[in-house]
């Protein structure tokens, strides 16, 4: 069974769209699909299409996505915000416009889709990765709301008396949940921290800001161990580094980190090198096994 796990990043989710374009024409097609914040936006797209869904769409979706609509406001409404006491610096109902006018007649929930579609969120009450996609009744909406909606960047968005942000606090890149849901060939298409060693920060903000990172990057460190330990799991980490610089509400580079992820995705696939064949991460003792434990 095949699955594709996209992960979280933010505004440079067009580079998925490139990579998810040349995986379908090269005839990869998916059973399920995976996402975690931007990756959930892509994720939802292809589970509502199917295999045969048009990119150039989902290109036009992000074309939508604005720096005035995602993140509305200036300097003296967000201090406004911090002053009383408002759970993001945004609010988020120009995300929640963007899902909506982008969801087809018809199609407002899991059950919905044409295939399996997982989203990852988190439960702030309890610390512990939610999982859309197993009830068919759940909204789509709310999922890839919650799913996107960065912890202070955006507020979380309340769903069945839990509070729910950004799957990407725990899972990153939610190849845990591909395996847990029974894939044996996974792609990952990552746009974020890929395990490769980084250079020193200095600074207290950017030495702050990268621990951080590290614990947000475990899930992926740990995921590609389980793969590479199992040898019934093949796994095709694509990791994209093109715009990683980009800042945060930069939307003016839409076609170009299109075209930078089919090209990461075409060289990946001229010479794939899956981690059930060769561990590439160095050895450090016994595998860690993934997430597995969600809220029902």
């Amino acid at each position: 069974m095949i699955a594709f796990a996209l992960s979280g990043g933010g505004n440079r989710g067009p580079l998925q769209v490139g990579a998810l374009a040349a995986l379908l024409e090269h005839g990869i097609r998916p059973d399920f699909v995976v996402g975690t914040s931007a990756g959930a936006i892509n994720a939802v797209y292809l589970a509502i299409y199917g295999p045969n869904a048009d990119m150039r769409n989902l290109a036009a979706l992000w074309h939508q996505a604005t720096r005035r609509l995602v993140y509305p406001g200036n300097p003296l409404t967000m201090a406004w915000r911090v002053l009383i006491g408002a759970d993001s610096l945004f609010p988020n109902y120009g995300m929640r416009q963007l899902i909506e006018r982008n969801l087809p007649p018809g199609v407002r929930t899991f059950g919905d889709l044409k295939m399996p579609c997982y989203v990852t969120a988190v439960d702030l009450q309890t610390s512990r990765l939610y999982l859309f996609g197993d009830d068919p009744s759940a909204p789509l909406v709310e999922a890839v709301l919650a799913s996107a909606s960065v912890p202070g960047i955006h507020p979380p968005v309340e769903y069945q008396g839990l509070q729910l942000v950004d799957g990407g606090v725990v899972a990153t890149v939610p190849a845990s949940v591909a395996m847990d849901r029974g894939a044996t060939t996974i792609y990952v298409i990552n746009v974020g921290y890929g395990g490769e060693k980084r250079k020193p920060v200095h600074g207290f903000l950017n030495v702050l800001k990268r621990t951080l990172d590290t614990f947000i990057a475990q899930s992926i460190i740990e995921d590609l161990d389980r793969a590479a330990a199992d040898p019934s799991i093949v796994l095709h980490h694509i990791h994209i580094t093109a715009f990683k610089d980009l800042p945060f509400n930069d939307f003016e580079h839409i076609d170009q980190m299109i075209a930078a992820g089919r090209k990461a995705a075409e060289e990946y696939l001229a010479n794939p090198q899956p981690y059930a064949r060769e561990r590439l991460l160095p050895e450090r003792g016994k595998p860690i096994p993934g997430l597995t434990e969600y809220i029902r």
